[in-house]
């Protein structure tokens, strides 16, 4: 595992979120209401540092809760090398703002139709940590070889147990144990 700890470049990460896309969301304030964790697909990332995504509308009025807070994505992705968990400010984007317009291009209707069930949100990014797993991948070719080897050859399973199931409860084959329901 490598994390990348110094300043990341801003364009290094738009592509590596936007390569990944969705991420899951989670709010880390320490009010009693807050926004429950989802998992999110970005719909853009601009110069500024700031990810912008819908969240599902919670079931309370979103008046009860705060309108900025602290919030981290986890990115990741199956069969990606890398994942990324970014830190930041989350804003409750307003209905009415117009950068709503800006990100999604669709008629009034469909907008106010889908702000009836969404709820635009932006994390400004304050801290990015990238891990990349694939150094680990090259560097031990030789243990993933012999491994693969070890399976091969020696299969059983380390720990495997079978148990008989039977109408009167279970016995144990290795131990002669038995359990009566």
């Amino acid at each position: 595992m490598n994390t990348d700890t110094e300043t990341l470049p801003m364009q290094f990460l738009q592509e590596k979120i936007s390569d990944i896309r969705s991420a899951l969301f989670f709010s880390q304030n320490n009010d009693v209401i807050k926004m429950p964790t989802s998992i999110i697909t970005v719909l853009r990332v601009d110069n500024d540092g700031q990810i912008w995504f819908f969240v599902k509308r919670p079931l309370q009025y979103l008046d009860a809760f705060e309108k900025e807070f602290p919030a981290r994505l986890d990115f990741f992705k199956k069969g990606k090398n890398y994942f990324l968990q970014i830190m930041g400010k989350a804003f409750i984007i307003d209905e009415k703002d117009p950068a709503i317009d800006e990100l999604a291009h669709v008629s009034i209707e469909v907008k106010d139709n889908a702000m009836h069930e969404l709820v635009l949100m932006k994390v400004k990014i304050t801290n990015a940590e990238y891990y990349d797993n694939s150094v680990r991948e090259n560097k031990y070719w030789v243990n993933d070889i012999t491994q693969k080897i070890q399976r091969w050859f020696f299969s059983a399973k380390l720990g495997y147990k079978p148990y008989d199931l039977k109408p009167g409860g279970f016995a144990h084959q290795e131990y002669g144990l038995k359990h009566a329901s």
